[in-house]
């Protein structure tokens, strides 16, 4: 049997790996304690997104869960980690490809606490079984300015505002969240997009994170360069499909993420991808999908 060589793209550079790539980066000061290990998995699931906030024995968090076709996929990934319940959910808006994995999942792997913006979609045949389904656990929604902490991470909702228009476009509404591990911090874009953008970054001034998860897909309206800026990010991440009908990643963001000399790592090259934290700092691994 011969080891398969893959070739895949991280920013301007490509990289050649034994199938594997990791990557290792040191965090000044560390917090954590030498015991503690969270793993961050953000998964292949297409057109969606969906990750896996793990630390073994004290918290297990769902951000989103992908679309209908890979729920399954999240499902198998949690029951492998031999979670049996979920400390939280949370499903950034309520579109399709957020939540749709949840119908798969939630039968059996519950949530002991399940969370959302609140806001309605008005494609009722599915959102009304969403509507129904989150009903079976504690529910509440989240805004700016709420926080929830499991184990030694800390979750804190940066958008949006908690009097938004009810009538606003789901994306615009969509969760942003900051989480924190030590001196480890990801920053989840949900969808949050375009012109909200703006507005968002006007309420928000300190935003500077290790990992960015670039917002929508990494369509067009995401990641504008004043945004990058403010977050500084060492590595971004973007969760999209090889063919999708919003045309994402769009040529635009990756140019932009190249000129400020961000990495940056794609589902839908890359297949799952899993940041380790620990006290000595974070390292990413991936592997090139076949």
């Amino acid at each position: 049997m011969h080891d398969t060589v893959a070739t895949f793209e991280i920013g301007s550079l490509v990289w050649a790996s034994m199938a594997f790539l990791v990557l290792a980066v040191a965090l000044g000061g560390s917090r954590v304690n030498a015991s503690d290990n969270l793993a961050i998995h953000i998964l292949d699931v297409g057109q969606g997104d969906a990750m896996i906030l793990h630390q073994p024995g004290s918290c297990a968090v769902l951000i989103d869960a992908g679309p209908l076709l890979h729920g399954h996929r999240i499902t198998k990934k949690i029951e492998n980690m031999n979670v049996s319940l979920l400390d939280l959910a949370i499903v950034t808006h309520p579109h399709i490809d957020h939540f749709g994995g949840l119908f798969d999942l939630l039968p059996r792997v519950g949530a002991a606490h399940f969370y959302d913006n609140g806001a309605t979609n008005q494609v009722w045949d599915y959102f009304d079984d969403y509507r129904k389904l989150r009903t079976l656990q504690p529910y509440k929604t989240l805004a700016r300015g709420d926080a929830l902490t499991c184990g030694a991470m800390e979750i804190k909702v940066l958008h949006p505002d908690p009097s938004y228009d009810p009538n606003a476009r789901l994306n615009d509404t969509s969760l942003v969240l900051m989480i924190s591990y030590g001196n480890f911090q990801l920053l989840h874009m949900g969808d949050l997009a375009g012109n909200e953008v703006s507005k968002f970054l006007a309420v928000n001034d300190d935003l500077k994170a290790n990992v960015l998860k670039i917002a929508h897909h990494g369509a067009a309206d995401a990641a504008s360069e004043t945004l990058l800026r403010s977050v500084s990010p060492e590595y971004a991440i973007i969760s999209t499909a090889p063919t999708n009908r919003i045309g994402s990643p769009d040529q635009t963001v990756l140019n932009r993420l190249d000129q400020l000399k961000i990495p940056y790592f794609r589902t839908d090259q890359s297949g799952d991808i899993v940041l380790t934290i620990n006290q000595d700092g974070y390292h990413i691994t991936t592997s090139a999908k076949q």
